[in-house]
């Protein structure tokens, strides 16, 4: 197994805390601004059920579950099923700012056994990059930026 740091996101957003946390832990999921059928049991150890199909050209699932929740501030998750487990330890943070907008910070612990599989570390950074994006465009203009 390679020995590498966490990725860290962060972007702000111009919207109520709550807003934004309800945007991204819901029953829903990411439906309709980047996903295409997710789906969320919104507890501890709850699962998780992502579908991509506008984002990527052909259905793409995956699965995980929730380690943990607190309303308006944090929620971790495992995901990326792989053959021997999950890959992907995530944990998305959400702070209010003074001035009412949130900023919202995602460190993914992705774990990859060897260079060969290198690849899914930097699809998990280019993912949520362009997440970020899409939730942006969808909070604050109530824009859906995929077709």
């Amino acid at each position: 197994m390679l020995k590498l740091k966490p990725m860290h996101f962060t972007d702000f957003i111009d919207a109520p805390v709550e807003k934004v946390y309800k945007t991204f832990v819901n029953e829903n999921g990411w439906d309709p601004w980047f996903t295409d059928g997710m789906k969320m049991e919104l507890k501890d150890g709850g699962k998780i059920f992502f579908r991509w199909e506008r984002l990527t050209g052909e259905e793409v699932i995956d699965r995980g579950y929730t380690i943990e929740i607190i309303p308006n501030k944090l929620w971790e998750f495992w995901w990326y099923e792989y053959e021997d487990g999950f890959r992907s330890k995530v944990t998305i943070k959400f702070q209010k700012n003074l001035d009412g907008g949130t900023w919202i910070s995602i460190t993914d612990n992705t774990i990859v056994k060897s260079m060969e599989e290198i690849d899914i570390r930097y699809g998990c950074a280019f993912g949520w990059g362009q997440m970020l994006i899409l939730a942006k465009a969808y909070i604050e203009q109530n824009i859906i930026l995929l077709r």
